[in-house]
């Protein structure tokens, strides 16, 4: 609550302390004095003016409580009422001046909250309202004529005299209010600003003590750290041949090996092998080792499925031996080792195997060894799956779904690749286009899964029938294409009349189903019957096409 709503409620009690007084007072006093009709009125025009003024001062006090009171709205009305009746009580109710005293602090109290110029505002209404109240007492209620209006000047004239002096105090206190006002204020921003200052060197202290215990624990700490520096040098820069192996190598065989060598180098160990894990067999087999004793890698692939690494590739978890045991390892039997670490090459995907590292002296590793060699088996487990993955994604972009041979699209790249390998070092190249005779027919007798398992069995006898260096693809729907390198037009053809023979001889069978197929051949070769891979293409086509014009299941070769 501020100090105006206070002034309010001062005033709201000492105006019904005052209504109290003065309405005992009044009524005792026409009891007293006079007797009759006109007595009686008189004082129930009193009381009902006093009720008037109870009523005014209980709506005020309720929209004071409520937080109501203070809006202009509400504020400018009620004060102008509060004001009349005030006046009404001195001029025609016939109260003394002294009631001046009240009107006086209600000014006072409305400068306090609507300013000086608003108070000033209200004292001339205040004075027109009496002045105007006091003629009309004169002459209505005192039947006064105009011959007595000297008298009436006269009133005025102190009514102004008294106003006057409202004004001169009203200045005078608005005054001093404002200046007790501004230095309530600035006290109360000093202190607030002091308030604050203490709490920030109260916050600075906390943080100085919190800042000295934390410098503390660093000086403890950095000793320690100074002693770690060397450790995590040298294992930065494992981890970054490490990094720099498994980034550029996407062979298997090239990556682990390289790995090996790494770890020999880092650890210091007498030997490192990496195990991969075989899950169609749910076996483990040495892949990469240092060791070349024969009958030290005959221990070791003899018993490298121990009940421990089984345990360790299951379950994740790394050996830590100092003191190794031969019964608890025995691919260690008879080979002088008496340390081993050993982690597993994981990852949420698939277990990939372990790498296990030994050593001929006890206690040869501590923790940062298990570390450094669990980080590197987290690096390999990810670089071996992406390999795999890389190996899958090649795989998918080059090789046929359903026949599992190369594509189109990879057989333009070997094509391209091989022709300017045989213009460069002036060798024969040949190709062959072969497609399957009347093969629609296979379709629409015995179904798509039927002409798709006479596909796959066409593959499979071709990559069975020809040479590794040769390159059997899938051109598209029916139709195979097989690229020679180092092969002349008369070879090519002998290649491709014994494959159709072994073709036509063969039966397929599915289920209830069995089908004999036959097919027809278009070779062409370079530089006998072409000078570039477009044109190569084009002659064992028209072979090919010759081939169905002559009858089917034959070898064509350009004229």
């Amino acid at each position: 609550m501020n100090k105006v709503e206070k002034y309010e409620l001062v005033f709201i009690r000492f105006t019904w302390i005052f209504i109290t007084v003065i309405a005992a007072h009044i009524i005792v006093q026409d009891i007293g004095m006079q007797t009759g009709k006109n007595t009686y009125s008189s004082t129930v025009v009193k009381l009902c003016f006093f009720t008037l003024i109870t009523l005014l001062n209980l709506i005020k006090y309720a929209l004071v409580r409520r937080n109501l009171f203070f809006s202009k709205k509400v504020y400018i009305p009620l004060r102008l009422t509060e004001i009349l009746l005030i006046l009404s009580a001195i001029a025609l109710m016939g109260m003394g001046e002294w009631v001046y005293i009240v009107l006086m602090f209600l000014i006072l109290i409305t400068s306090f909250y609507m300013g000086r110029k608003f108070s000033l505002a209200l004292m001339g209404y205040a004075f027109f309202s009496n002045v105007i109240l006091e003629l009309l007492f004169h002459l209505y209620i005192e039947k006064d004529s105009f011959i007595n209006f000297y008298k009436s000047t006269e009133d005025i004239i102190h009514i102004f005299s008294i106003y006057l002096v409202f004004f001169l105090f009203t200045v005078f206190c608005s005054m001093l209010y404002k200046d007790n006002y501004e230095n309530e204020q600035q006290n109360k921003k000093l202190f607030m600003e002091i308030a604050n200052k203490y709490d920030q060197v109260a916050a600075a202290q906390e943080e100085i003590k919190s800042q000295n215990d934390k410098l503390r624990e660093c000086n403890s700490k950095l000793e320690e750290a100074n002693k770690k520096f060397m450790t995590s040098l040298a294992e930065l820069f494992t981890l970054q041949q490490i990094t720099q192996a498994i980034s550029s190598i996407l062979d298997i065989k090239e990556l682990l090996k390289s790995v090996n060598d790494i770890i020999i180098g880092v650890m210091g160990v007498s030997s490192s092998t990496i195990i991969l894990y075989d899950e169609k067999k749910g076996r483990l087999k040495v892949h990469t080792t240092n060791i070349t004793n024969r009958k030290e890698l005959i221990i070791l692939n003899d018993n490298i499925n121990c009940q421990k690494l089984l345990s360790t590739l299951q379950n994740g978890e790394p050996i830590f031996e100092n003191f190794v045991d031969m019964e608890e390892y025995p691919f260690v039997e008879g080979r002088g080792i008496n340390s081993l670490l050993c982690v597993p090459l994981i990852t949420k995907a698939k277990k990939f195997g372990l790498v296990l590292i030994e050593h001929k002296y006890f206690s040869a590793f501590d923790d940062n060894n298990l570390r450094l060699l669990n980080i590197i088996g987290q690096q390999v487990g990810i670089a071996m799956e992406n390999v795999e993955l890389y190996q899958r994604m090649h795989e998918m972009a080059t090789i046929d779904s359903l026949t599992g041979i190369y594509n189109r699209l990879y057989f333009q790249e070997r094509l391209k690749e091989e022709f300017a390998n045989a213009k460069r070092e002036k060798y024969d190249l040949s190709l062959a286009i072969m497609d399957i005779d009347h093969f629609k027919r296979f379709n629409d007798t015995f179904g798509h899964l039927f002409g798709d398992k006479v596909l796959q069995h066409i593959a499979n006898l071709m990559k069975k029938s020809l040479r590794s260096g040769d390159m059997i693809a899938r051109y598209g729907g029916e139709e195979f294409v097989i690229l020679l390198p180092r092969t002349g037009i008369k070879e090519a053809y002998d290649k491709v009349e014994r494959l159709r023979n072994i073709i036509a001889k063969t039966s397929i069978k599915d289920e209830l189903v069995v089908a004999s197929v036959t097919v027809s051949f278009g070779v062409s070769s370079y530089p006998e019957f072409s000078n570039s891979e477009s044109e190569l293409l084009k002659m064992a086509d028209n072979a090919l096409y010759e081939a169905k014009e002559s009858g089917r299941n034959c070898v064509r070769i350009p004229c």
